[in-house]
């Protein structure tokens, strides 16, 4: 529903109330428009972000259709709004409208990027996946539905459970964060740019579930895909160990291989053995560092690992399912357990040398 009010010939409110397809009513946009001369207006207040036409007139008969386009649906599943100011108009000679405007980020939502707990929210756990992969060469696509479609959309089922259970009145008692970061592939930029300029104190934050490849088979269980590696489980913490292995126990059961918990365990990629190096192979890493316990959940490589064949056809989906589900179970009891997870004393992080 779209609202209007004109203060005079120049000043204008207009807000619109959303009743879109999920439960909440939201305040779409709300903003007040000044008529600075023909074709040039300011604007300021709350507004829906200029990045293409499904965002800013996203709904039949605008698209020939009646659903959200499915690329929209992946990219920006809800429509973009933020506070901020600039100014907009039209350049009636050429037949083109602008645009220029400064806004505020993500954190116009609050802390809606955040499932808030109950009595221990200032607990944050993080929950990661990454976006990113490695491009187009040699003309080719290399899709990565494995590395890290897999991730993302676990992350995503999780966070949908979360939010569910919540919504039903068991909501978590600590926070979790879910973050989907980038340039993993680049070197760990973009978690490590995350420890860098935390959102939440890093003092704050129990421990790290980092999900990367988890829907395929390796070489060494095409006879037992029931399976996942953990690497890092207790490095830190033996308390999160414990709580994993449990969680697998009581609801999942898939055998867990730890054997790359080692950095130099030998593994076959690109051609030639060499050590794993695993551990540090993942947005994880940059937790670790922190003095934050971590599980870095893997299926390792296959022959489509970094190449165009790594396509959504080949993932194994109830085996996917079958680890979020354990991820999922792991992160339940982390952020509603009484006592945060302990960390070991005088434990040995593995050298990256």
């Amino acid at each position: 529903m779209l609202f209007a009010y004109k203060f005079d010939d120049r000043t204008s409110f207009v807000t619109e109330i959303e009743f879109e397809h999920v439960k909440e009513v939201y305040v779409e946009q709300a903003f007040v428009n000044y008529s600075v001369a023909d074709g040039v207006n300011l604007r300021g207040g709350l507004m829906l972000v200029p990045m293409g036409i499904i965002n800013e007139y996203h709904e039949p008969t605008t698209y020939n259709g009646v659903e959200r386009p499915s690329l929209d649906n992946f990219v920006v599943p809800s429509t973009w709004r933020e506070m901020g100011l600039g100014v907009s108009g039209r350049v009636n000679s050429a037949s083109l409208r602008y645009q220029a405007y400064l806004m505020n980020g993500f954190l116009s939502y609050g802390e809606n990027y955040k499932l808030r707990g109950s009595d221990k929210s200032d607990e944050v756990l993080v929950i990661t996946a990454h976006l990113d992969h490695i491009g187009i060469e040699d003309g080719l696509i290399n899709n990565g539905a494995d590395d890290d479609g897999s991730g993302t959309v676990a992350m995503m089922e999780i966070a949908e459970a979360f939010i569910e259970a919540k919504e039903d009145g068991n909501g978590p008692r600590r926070s979790i964060l879910f973050l989907h970061v980038s340039a993993e592939e680049k070197g760990l930029l973009g978690s490590k740019y995350y420890t860098d300029n935390p959102i939440y104190p890093l003092a704050n934050t129990v421990a790290n579930l980092n999900i990367d490849m988890i829907g395929r088979v390796d070489s060494l269980h095409i006879d037992q895909p029931d399976y996942i590696y953990l690497i890092g489980s207790d490095i830190l913490s033996q308390d999160l160990h414990d709580v994993s292995e449990k969680a697998n126990e009581d609801h999942v059961g898939l055998a867990i291989d730890y054997r790359y918990n080692d950095p130099t365990t030998l593994v076959y990629e690109f051609g030639r053995w060499r050590q794993n190096r695993y551990y540090y192979r993942s947005d994880h890493y940059h937790f670790i560092k922190n003095n934050i316990p971590a599980i870095f959940y893997f299926n390792g490589t296959h022959e489509d690992y970094h190449a165009p064949t790594d396509t959504v056809e080949k993932i194994h989906y109830s085996l996917l399912e079958k680890r979020t589900r354990l991820i999922f179970h792991t992160a339940w009891n982390i952020v509603n357990r009484e006592d945060r997870l302990a960390l070991k004393e005088n434990a040995v992080i593995p050298s990256e040398d």
